[in-house]
């Protein structure tokens, strides 16, 4: 089982290839752990997993990773940005977190374990055209689900620099990042 220090320590496209493969769920306040493949899957007292947390479970949600692909780019001299997205309404309730890093002169989504990007690809020389091109997926996504009810007055797109405290609930992690 490799450490956080040796994670650290990969070079970048084995370190995108481990992100791929933590399991997509979380760790509760409980310290249990839940997946989103199980049967009984169910999001009840998530608490927010540190980038050491989600390397000891391997587990964890974009939100957590996000923080792990943060620390890693810190580390690297790799620069990074990260953004957040919301769709609140009465009809559905969707986030995501994702980071965008410049690799090799162009802007790209960093690959994470829930989406299936691969690094480096899409890339875009503006970080506002990469930055676009994700938001349109997850809107189009977004519209793929809702049909006719999607309203984008219900989305929420931002940039945020924040870090986060290990063991947040999902409530405070949401009313920090909407800041």
């Amino acid at each position: 089982m490799a450490t956080f220090e040796d994670v650290m320590k990969l070079g970048i496209t084995e370190f995108f290839r481990y992100v791929e493969s933590i399991r997509y769920g979380y760790r509760d306040k409980s310290g249990r752990l839940h997946f989103a493949d199980d049967e009984d899957f169910t999001v009840c007292e998530y608490a927010f997993s540190s980038p050491e947390d989600v390397v000891k479970n391997n587990c964890a949600w974009c939100w957590d990773v996000a923080e792990l692909i943060k620390v890693y780019c810190a580390r690297h001299g790799l620069p990074c940005r990260s953004w957040f997205m919301e769709y609140l309404s009465d009809d559905l309730h969707q986030t995501h977190t994702q980071v965008f890093l410049y690799l090799n002169g162009k802007w790209c989504p960093a690959p994470d374990n829930s989406l299936g990007l691969r690094l480096g690809e899409p890339s875009f020389e503006e970080l506002d055209k990469c930055v676009k091109w994700f938001v349109d997926w997850f809107t189009e996504y977004l519209r793929s689900v809702l049909g006719d009810k999607f309203d984008e007055k219900h989305l929420l797109i931002k940039e945020y620099t924040r870090t986060f405290a290990r063991g947040i609930s999902d409530e405070e992690y949401l009313m920090q990042i909407r800041e």
